[in-house]
């Protein structure tokens, strides 16, 4: 009986401190949500009074910044020439994954993203990227529909792997772009989050798991299939528990895509949080570096 109580004791103790554990985690997180929706704004302001100084210290070195034209910009060329955000009067919305945070600001048409990053300075902006999306929905899903066989990015990429999490996080990204070109819907749901999203500048909806798993089985009963789009570069950064892909890709027409991926790593997996994805008009498309 003493040894059934000592061991009830422990179990007891073993559970307060996961369920303390757990709870610290988790004001963890919500302290840094609001900290991050803080700094968000705080850009803003700053972006609203040309306060370059303010700026300077919100935005990453790295940071990616594209409009809804698909017009892409870096810090110095965002600091000499300040940009006006889309939606910057809509209320955020912010979630923490790993040591990153996703903000949305969506109204209407335009849908708006800007990822940050947790660097030992404090919360920076890495990503800030516009969709415009279109009036009317698109005759096909795709346009890559029965385009042939997926070399790239199924089984390459132009980019190579600097750390063990981008190497894990891409494989994950690969394993979602080969259950699309194989019609395997239940590993394209296995490798995607159940928030997943999908924002794409020629559909006129943001697409959820459910509703672009629909369309994925009505692609498969009419008895066609979706090649995915080639990449040409990327971007890749390593955010701890996430991993953000910014990618230039090729689709059959003469126009680029920067589709943006959130990897995130969920119950020792690699999934993809979401697609968003900006149609670079002809005047805008970059030249493509030769991806390291």
């Amino acid at each position: 009986m003493k040894q059934f109580v000592t061991s009830a004791l422990l179990i007891g103790a073993l559970c307060v401190g996961m369920a303390a554990a757990l709870t610290s985690r988790s004001v963890a997180a919500a302290d840094d949500e609001q900290t991050v929706l803080q700094a968000d704004h705080t850009l803003l302001q700053a972006i609203g009074k040309a306060d370059k100084i303010g700026m300077d210290k919100l935005l990453d070195a790295d940071l990616i910044w594209t409009d809804s034209q698909g017009k892409s910009q870096t810090k110095t060329e965002i600091l000499q020439n300040l940009p006006a955000p889309g939606n910057s009067d809509v209320a955020a919305a912010g979630h923490i994954y790993g040591a990153s945070a996703v903000v949305r600001a969506d109204r209407g048409r335009l849908q708006v993203l800007r990822v940050w990053a947790k660097r030992p300075a404090g919360w920076r902006l890495v990503l800030y990227q516009e969709v415009m999306l279109a009036e009317k929905p698109r005759a096909v899903p795709n346009a890559n529909v029965n385009a042939g066989p997926c070399e790239n990015p199924c089984k390459t990429i132009p980019y190579q792997p600097k750390t063990e999490n981008e190497k894990a996080a891409l494989a994950g990204m690969q394993a979602v772009q080969v259950a699309i070109a194989s019609n395997d819907a239940d590993s394209w749901a296995a490798h995607v989050a159940e928030e997943f999203t999908a924002t794409n500048s020629p559909d006129n909806e943001v697409y959820g798991k459910a509703n672009r798993l629909a369309q994925f089985n009505n692609l498969i009963k009419a008895g066609l299939h979706t090649t995915p789009t080639p990449m040409v570069s990327a971007q890749v950064f390593d955010l701890g528990d996430a991993v953000l892909i910014a990618a230039h890709e090729q689709p059959p027409t003469n126009k680029t895509n920067l589709n943006t991926r959130l990897m995130i790593k969920r119950d020792g997996r690699w999934v993809m949080l979401f697609s968003f994805n900006t149609r670079i008009e002809a005047s805008q498309a970059p030249a493509h570096p030769t991806a390291p």
